[in-house]
């Protein structure tokens, strides 16, 4: 209280009357009651306003996650092209060609062959299978007859033609003859192939394992394209039947295949999804340039691995995308899948705060790339140590420079989906520095995982045209005649004659490893 107040209440009190007294303690009392409610909205407002800002926060960090999906693509995520709007699709397609443009020097090269270059067309054989000569009947001048007329020149013309395929019935007759000596009868055994009354030879099994495994037709269509093609009706049951044996009389090769990447030094890595019925499936691949093993499981955890048998006990290096899954593999070495990693780093790079560090190490990678396929174009064995270590030093440097754009969130708040991604990523560049950079030490080790991925491709094709498997037996043995074919075309087998060697019980089997 003011002293001039305390002056007006002690002179003015004795003046006022009871009634006043009244009037003025009710005021009071109202007045305070006010300051009270007002205290209480204010805590309340402050209250809010926490909440609004925590709130903001939320919405804020919520809009720049979604931001950052809506700008992933199938060049900085794992996304698949087909998914890539057609802005985006247009975008990779001015940039591929930019870059094509670079490389000629900064000319545009043209569609189709080019000018001045050597042109090519169907090369005539000398031995034909018919020749059909033909003959002018009158001198073009004078319209005189040439009949006994020299030759003088002969213009050659040739016609490639496939002619109409009709089946050749064979017809096997085992005689039953009878012994003059002792009077009993024998007879002879048929070929090993020939066991029914009627039955399909190894060229036409061949022909419909084709169709179903190779060209991805349905059964009923492989049906109606041997009818239509070679003039044979086989039930669609039939076709599946020849399917279902090619499968069994593949367990060897199959055997022999997991025996025999077993031993390989290096191997790649992949799985992908299918379906049976309404369940998922997945369908496991190990490869390298010249073997494939393709493996159809219910699961993609360790016991896929272990049905397959390869990986549990492999010494070698295993190139693979960072799956947790192989990282249980403790006895063998690890690269890691460069493709993934730069997609990872573009991804990382479409925020501000993250672009410098994930951008620079995006070019390490693939100048480190670079001078590991010229090392292997000029012969060597390895990369100099020399530049081991200072591309080593720079990625170091980048790594660092990675971990420090991700500090830790204040006050103990958890990071958002957005900085958590970047953070883990920087991570495992620091964690797994020595799979991460195995390339570089051992060029026996691909940058990419993508020979893997081309292995897997047919199950994608499949899964497109026929949606799924009716059962787990029909996903096991695509799996192994994919296995099968992709293997032998890498040695130069044409399917035809590899399946057409299956049936006559002589498939082409991978060496044996040396004990």
């Amino acid at each position: 209280m003011t002293d001039t107040a305390r002056a007006f209440t002690e002179a003015d009190a004795a003046a006022l009357t009871p009634a006043a007294v009244v009037m003025l303690l009710t005021r009071l009392a109202e007045l305070e009651t006010l300051v009270v409610a007002l205290r209480a909205d204010n805590e309340q407002l402050r209250a809010d306003n926490v909440k609004l800002r925590a709130d903001n926060e939320k919405l804020t960090a919520r809009v720049v996650a979604l931001t950052a999906e809506a700008a992933k693509n199938s060049g900085n995520s794992s996304k698949p092209p087909s998914r890539d709007p057609v802005a985006e699709r247009q975008r990779q397609a001015e940039e591929r060609a930019e870059k094509k443009k670079r490389a000629a020097g900064g000319t545009a090269r043209s569609k189709g062959k080019q000018r001045g270059s050597r042109g090519q067309t169907l090369a005539m054989t000398d031995q034909p299978d018919e020749v059909i000569e033909h003959i002018p009947d009158a001198c073009g001048s004078c319209a005189a007859g040439l009949a006994d007329a020299a030759v003088t020149k002969i213009v050659r013309r040739q016609v490639i033609e496939i002619p109409k395929p009709a089946p050749v019935v064979t017809e096997h007759q085992a005689q039953t003859r009878r012994c003059a000596g002792c009077g009993s009868c024998t007879t002879a055994a048929f070929p090993a192939g020939v066991r029914a009354p009627v039955s399909y030879g190894p060229r036409v099994h061949a022909l419909v394992v084709y169709l179903l495994a190779r060209q991805h037709l349905p059964v009923e269509r492989c049906a109606e394209a041997m009818a239509d093609l070679f003039g044979l009706k086989i039930s669609t049951g039939t076709v599946d039947a020849m399917y279902a044996r090619a499968g069994r009389q593949l367990r060897g090769f199959i055997a022999g295949l997991v025996a025999w990447l077993a031993t390989l030094p290096v191997l790649h890595a992949d799985e992908t999804t299918d379906r049976i019925g309404t369940t998922n499936c997945w369908m496991h691949v190990l490869s390298t340039g010249a073997f494939t093993l393709i493996h159809a499981s219910t699961t993609r955890g360790w016991d896929a691995l272990d049905e397959v048998g390869v990986l549990p006990h492999y010494r070698g290096v295993i190139v693979h995308d960072r799956l947790a899954l192989y990282f249980m593999l403790k006895k063998a070495k690890h690269g890691l899948c460069g493709a993934h990693l730069l997609r990872d780093l573009a991804g990382v790079a479409q925020v501000r705060t993250q672009a410098d560090w994930s951008t620079a190490l995006a070019k390490l990678l693939l100048e480190i790339n670079e001078a590991c396929h010229d090392a292997r174009t000029r012969g060597h064995r390895r990369l100099a140590p020399t530049a081991q270590r200072a591309f080593a030093h720079r990625y170091d440097q980048l790594v660092t420079a990675g971990l420090a754009a991700n500090p830790a969130p204040a006050s103990g708040r958890k990071r958002n989906k957005l900085e958590a991604g970047s953070y883990n990523l920087a991570v495992a560049f620091r964690d797994r520095r020595s799979d991460i950079l195995r390339f570089m030490r051992n060029l026996d080790v691909g940058f990419t995982n993508n020979q893997a991925e081309r292995d897997l491709r047919p199950v994608k094709l499949h899964r497109k045209i026929s949606s799924c498997f009716k059962s787990h037996a029909g996903a096991e043995r695509f799996a192994h005649v994919r296995s099968y074919l992709s293997t032998t075309r890498k040695h130069n087998i044409g399917a035809l004659d590899a399946l057409t060697d299956l049936f006559n019980g002589n498939p082409w089997m991978p060496p044996v490893p040396a004990t």
